[in-house]
């Protein structure tokens, strides 16, 4: 069963490396794009907010400069972008990783490429082959969900892991 998580670990470590999965964060423009009316709606509050301020005899250039300070805090953060890493350890663990990253395990498939090395590979048994072919014959496609289940997800061994 080495080799197979060897294989998904290469898979996974190549994912990070394609999509820049470091967990660093870097400015993008992306929130703004995604969601014009929250950030024009932020700044319409905003100037709300300022106009209260200076019609009421309490507040004042202390109230102006705090409002004022929160809403560049929160615009720097909203321009903030993290991308999650993959790990090999988060597959099939509902822990708050998953609130996070989400499940990824079931919406990412191994490529081509790692298939094919597992089916051809001479130490993965008989039993994981065929249940790769079945899922390549129903599904079409192989996630990394169903490698860990097909590998170490079964409650009995499948006919040929007992050797």
């Amino acid at each position: 069963m080495d080799i197979i998580k060897t294989i998904m670990l290469h898979e996974i470590e190549q994912i990070n490396r394609e999509e820049q999965r470091d967990n660093k964060p870097r400015f993008s423009f992306s929130f703004m794009k995604k969601h014009p009316g929250l950030w024009a709606l932020m700044f319409i509050c905003y100037l709300l907010t300022v106009a209260l301020i200076f019609t009421t005899e309490f507040l004042g250039w202390p109230a102006f400069w705090g409002a004022t300070l929160f809403v560049l805090i929160m615009s720097i953060l909203m321009l903030m972008d993290i991308n999650p890493r993959y790990r090999f350890e988060d597959i099939d663990t509902l822990d708050l990783r998953v609130c996070y990253n989400g499940e990824w395990y079931y919406d990412r498939n191994l490529s081509n490429q790692a298939v094919n090395e597992i089916l051809s590979h001479p130490s993965v048994p008989e039993g994981i082959k065929q249940g790769v072919q079945r899922l390549l014959a129903t599904k079409g496609e192989l996630d990394f969900y169903d490698m860990f289940h097909l590998t170490w997800g079964a409650r009995e061994p499948i006919s040929g892991l007992a050797k």
